[in-house]
């Protein structure tokens, strides 16, 4: 297409999951239309979603839809804390989507991961959660800055 810097890129593949995200446990069928509902409102064609594994810490579907995103102009997440856990887990992603010249949209966030500056607001905001997460005592800020540092 003339004047569209991403070629004939069409449209947002949705991801879901059943497991429970940022303390939520929203049905698939309720974030197929929260991502549905998003395309709608922006004018972008929704793609058929892919679901994740129930089981814990399975990324395997992410991981395979972020390898072939051809034709796509990007994904959609309902929320950046469907992403992994893991700091590195989640950078492979944001480099292969990058890589592919498409965004991951988090609707609920109403942030994207367009090019790289666009990472450290996403993985500031995830490293505060699970630093949160994992310690609720009152020596968590201490927790909390080595996660914001990078160091947890």
């Amino acid at each position: 297409m003339a004047g569209n810097p991403r070629g004939n890129r069409e449209g947002y593949r949705g991801y879901v999951s059943s497991r429970e995200f940022g303390g939520l446990r929203i049905p698939v069928p309720v974030q197929a239309l929260v991502l549905r509902d998003w395309c709608q409102r922006n004018g972008k064609i929704y793609k058929l979603h892919l679901n994740e594994n129930s089981f814990a810490h399975s990324y395997m579907v992410l991981e395979g839809m972020v390898r072939n995103l051809d034709g796509l102009e990007g994904m959609l997440m309902v929320s950046m804390f469907m992403l992994p856990e893991r700091r590195e887990r989640r950078q492979a992603i944001y480099d292969r989507v990058l890589a592919q010249g498409v965004d991951l949209r988090f609707v609920m966030e109403d942030m994207v991961i367009a090019r790289p500056a666009d990472i450290e607001p996403v993985e500031e905001i995830l490293s505060i959660h699970h630093a949160l997460a994992r310690r609720s005592d009152a020596n968590g800020a201490d927790a909390i800055a080595a996660a914001i540092a990078g160091e947890a």
